[in-house]
């Protein structure tokens, strides 16, 4: 039932029985990063080896995108930018395996859920 036509039918029932609502009515559209998500270093780094989806090693823009978008980041593009600025130690615009220490420093100071 869309949900103008849901609300109508409360409005207009006289009955006083409770409606059931969906299970998923309650549930937030996204976990926004401020939520403490309670990833320790290993974990995060997991992450970001999930999304190296070609297996090269390397975490492209694409890729680092992708896992900042599950990290629950408002603006992943800016953030794959910054991570870039701050981890891409010779400069080829992706982080590999080496790099990924620093990505994941970054990212800790960045309060996405490092205990």
């Amino acid at each position: 039932m869309p949900l103008v036509t849901y609300f109508d039918h409360i409005a207009n029932s006289s009955s006083s029985k409770p409606v059931k609502l969906s299970p998923f009515a309650n549930m937030p559209l996204y976990v926004p990063k401020s939520i403490n998500l309670s990833l320790n270093e290993e974990q995060l780094k997991a992450v970001f080896r999930k999304h190296d989806v070609n297996g090269d090693g390397c975490l492209s823009k694409d890729e680092l995108m992708k896992a900042f978008r599950e990290l629950g980041s408002r603006n992943p593009s800016w953030r794959v930018r910054r991570s870039l600025h701050h981890a891409d130690g010779n400069g080829d615009g992706t982080i590999s395996l080496d790099e990924l220490d620093e990505l994941v420093k970054y990212v800790a100071k960045q309060g996405y859920g490092i205990n």
